[in-house]
């Protein structure tokens, strides 16, 4: 008998207040809703969480909802610079690219960088796999910056998925375009395997957003999949501790979790994050604030 699929979602976390009387909450929820709703679909009918994860991500970064793919800011030289990771809980193959310029969907490229020999690709090396791996390529003129409001508040817009199959198979897939005006050459924890993306058929899955330099101090992805499998934690109890050590250190963001049974957890500690999920009980939560 094959598992109950289940699947969870973000789109950042960050102080959502900002965006009050855009219309952009409400927009961005109900996006997240009809997504967790076709992906899940697709789960029941077989689909691999692979395939799902890969799909759910390009959606959000072709929406310019997020900071992701198209909504994308520009770094400190005024170009916009994407990473994304991928990574396959079976046999913890994982692929990553980092300062991407070009690429349409990130995620599609970084899936394609985890069929082969390496594990992460940065700048013209990741742009230039674009069609082999079936990824369109875009100019300066396709990104539509999603935060020009309130934009010296904190803001985190990456994008993720973490995705259980009928077929046991977990997969974690994570996107951005990075935190707002950030650093040219700034790499957060999204393209770093074990700090922003991490999964693990025998344990479960892990997708992180907001300020990735405390993600990447605290190792947070795969410190949630130790915890949930050396202490026995449920999801939401290891994330917890690793979300308060963060905040500890004067970081902020969530992240979205998920076991191997289809339990779910999705904490952060900002004003709101984007997010949806359906567990392995057909438990459906869509939020932001």
């Amino acid at each position: 008998m094959g598992k109950q699929p289940a699947i969870a979602l973000h789109g950042g976390a960050g102080d959502l207040a900002r965006y009050t009387g855009t219309g952009r909450v409400p927009e961005a929820e109900t996006l997240m809703g009809d997504l967790v709703d076709r992906m899940h679909v697709r789960l029941i009918a077989g689909d691999s969480a692979l395939d799902v994860a890969i799909a759910a991500v390009e959606v959000m970064e072709d929406c310019g909802l997020f900071h992701a793919g198209r909504g994308s800011s520009p770094t400190t030289n005024g170009r916009v610079e994407m990473d994304a990771s991928i990574m396959h809980g079976r046999d913890r193959r994982a692929g990553a690219l980092a300062v991407a310029h070009t690429l349409k969907n990130p995620i599609r490229v970084a899936a394609h960088i985890m069929g082969s020999s390496v594990v992460m690709l940065a700048g013209e090396e990741a742009d230039a796999l674009a069609q082999d791996a079936g990824c369109e390529v875009i100019g300066p003129d396709y990104f539509l910056p999603c935060d020009d409001v309130g934009a010296w508040l904190p803001s985190s817009g990456t994008v993720g998925a973490v995705v259980l199959d009928s077929h046991g198979d977990i997969v974690a897939a994570t996107s951005t375009g990075g935190t707002l005006r950030k650093r040219a050459g700034r790499i957060g924890d999204t393209p770093v395997i074990g700090s922003g993306t991490y999964a693990d058929n025998a344990v479960g899955a892990v997708s992180c957003t907001g300020v990735g330099e405390y993600f990447l101090r605290t190792s947070a992805a795969s410190r949630i999949i130790s915890r949930m499998q050396y202490l026995n934690e449920e999801p939401l109890a290891a994330s917890m501790t690793i979300l308060s050590e963060i905040e500890a250190l004067g970081g902020f963001g969530g992240m979205i979790v998920l076991d191997r049974h289809g339990r779910v957890a999705m904490p952060y500690n900002t004003t709101g994050m984007y997010r949806a999920s359906i567990d392995a009980d057909g438990n459906r939560i869509v939020g932001s604030i």
